[in-house]
């Protein structure tokens, strides 16, 4: 709870930048679901750019204008991109069925039960990067160090998923605008659920 908690403190304290981050997040990723193709490439590589954001927003609290690092570490942030987008279909499909004609105690489990694997996997994916990011070592083995913290860690990440989960499923409710609040959560309880376990060495080798 303790990640979710520092994210609404996060949220009420820079409510401003937050609601920025949100509007972006939001539009970035409904035009981008319009692109035939290379759709869901592109909210892919928007969520983790996003994400990248409000970490540095977080971190030095301020909005970063340099970028060059990024540059240096494409190959990573383009292999994690292309592994998440089976999440941000998830992600969608959860929307989907949500708003199907199907009846609501059906549907809204189906629904809760993907976004909030759609979540869980979006939150290991970032950590993955995030460590490969910190260390330089190679994507693949930062990746397999964050799942294997999720599974170690399991009863944090659960609360963070299903919190955010949540949110998300209730933003579609909203016709969407609910996602200028939902996304910003759930950034920035990412990157405090990777403080917490960075600091508990849960990425440590064993």
């Amino acid at each position: 709870m303790h990640s979710v908690k520092q994210a609404l403190i996060m949220f009420r304290q820079n409510w401003k930048d937050s609601l920025i981050l949100g509007v972006l997040a939001t539009l970035f990723t409904f035009f981008s679901q319009v692109v035939p193709v290379i759709g869901a490439l592109l909210i892919a590589v928007g969520l983790l750019i996003f994400q990248e954001l409000a970490n540095l927003r977080l971190q030095k609290g301020r909005w970063e204008r340099d970028f060059t690092h990024l540059q240096k570490e494409w190959v990573a942030w383009l292999i994690t991109a292309v592994i998440l987008m089976p999440t941000g279909i998830l992600m969608g499909s959860a929307f989907g069925i949500i708003h199907s004609p199907q009846p609501l105690v059906q549907s809204l489990p189906a629904g809760f039960g993907l976004m909030s694997l759609g979540v869980f996997f979006y939150f290991i994916l970032s950590h993955g990067l995030n460590l490969q990011l910190e260390t330089h070592q190679g994507i693949a083995k930062a990746l397999d160090r964050a799942a294997l913290s999720s599974v170690k860690n399991l009863g944090s990440y659960l609360v963070a998923t299903l919190t955010v989960a949540l949110a998300l499923v209730i933003a579609t409710y909203l016709r969407g605008y609910g996602l200028i609040l939902a996304l910003p959560l759930m950034f920035f309880t990412c990157f405090y659920l990777y403080i917490e376990l960075k600091n508990k060495k849960a990425f440590d080798k064993n």
